[in-house]
């Protein structure tokens, strides 16, 4: 028996997308993805900026500072924010904090927000990712999922999201990643790649064998993985143009060759650790140092990733069975194990 959930006669709330803000050109990188990603999903923006201030009695802090220091915190978001104004629903707030990180997941969960925007290190390649101290803080548990945009973002003379592309592999954390690509592309209007790197060779320890070798996977294996991102795809909304693409090699590399040339990349996190946080794994760890263009990166088993930000769209379906699909406008959606 099928319970359906259409949509509601009251219009949802707008989801939030938090973007960490400092002085600094790679918080401007950030503020224009999340510009970016607002103006696809309809949501409003929260630009947080953590000025270095502990509140604890305990700490000893000198209380005639914190005025001045939130003062130029407002000041940073002023003049950070104004890109935001002419198009997106733009809070700010001043948090005091001395880790950025921190101040990030906290007001996040504060918020139940959707997604967190952060920028790379200026410490990394033009147009690449490397994210700095904030980030990679953040990659190790945040409670929604995370977007990191390339340094020098700013710049790129479009700045749409044209061309999605998305990890995909059979396990439930790669359909999760293939939904929550299906539901970008979809409210930007994108055409959607959907990517399943395949690996024939493993490397074996020493441990495992009298000299360090490789395992090899039957022939049978490659082609039950063509055919499942086939039909996978070939089950996708029609409503959204989807194409496989079925690829050999190391899949961080892979993964960083397709980021050339999206605008926006989607892969999952580590497949084990704690439920509903981001936490990087080998694959999603390489990708984020490397990759060419945004990259947003899901939690481990959460299944509403970005649900919240499409509200409008989505239309939910349970069966008897505990499964659940998600789609849009009554077409069937991606089918996710539970």
């Amino acid at each position: 028996m099928l319970t359906r959930f259409g949509r509601s006669s009251v219009p949802p709330m707008p989801a939030t997308i938090i973007v960490g803000v400092d002085d600094s050109p790679r918080s401007e990188d950030a503020i224009a993805l999340a510009r970016a990603l607002a103006e696809a999903a309809g949501a409003e923006v929260l630009a947080v900026c953590a000025f270095p201030y502990d509140d604890n009695p305990e700490a000893h802090f000198t209380l005639a500072m914190r005025p001045l220091l939130q003062e130029l915190a407002d000041a940073t978001l002023e003049k950070l924010c104004e890109p935001l104004t002419e198009d997106a629903r733009v809070r700010r707030l001043a948090v005091a904090d001395l880790s950025p990180a921190r101040a990030l997941e906290r007001v996040a969960r504060e918020e139940d927000a959707a997604l967190i925007v952060v920028g790379s290190s200026h410490a990394g390649r033009h147009a690449h990712l490397h994210p700095g101290s904030t980030a990679e803080r953040l990659l190790q548990g945040a409670p929604c999922p995370v977007a990191l945009a390339p340094l020098g973002y700013r710049l790129r003379p479009h700045l749409e999201l044209q061309r999605i592309s998305v990890g995909y592999d059979a396990s439930a954390d790669g359909a999760r990643a293939l939904s929550a690509g299906l539901l970008v592309a979809r409210a930007a209007g994108a055409p959607l790649r959907v990517i399943r790197v395949f690996t024939l060779d493993w490397p074996v320890p020493p441990s495992m064998l009298a000299v360090p070798g490789y395992v090899r996977l039957m022939p049978a294996a490659e082609e039950a993985a063509r055919e499942d991102l086939e039909r996978t795809v070939a089950a996708l909304p029609k409503d959204v143009w989807a194409e496989p693409a079925f690829v050999h090699g190391d899949p961080a590399h892979q993964l960083a060759v397709e980021s050339e040339v999206a605008d926006l990349l989607v892969i999952g996190s580590r497949g084990y650790g704690p439920l509903k946080a981001v936490l990087l794994g080998g694959v999603s760890g390489a990708v984020a140092r490397t990759a060419a263009c945004p990259l947003l990166i899901l939690p481990h088993g959460a299944d509403a990733s970005l649900d919240a930000l499409f509200a409008s769209d989505l239309r939910e379906t349970t069966d008897t069975d505990g499964g659940v699909s998600l789609s849009a406008g009554g077409s069937a959606g991606v089918r996710l194990a539970t």
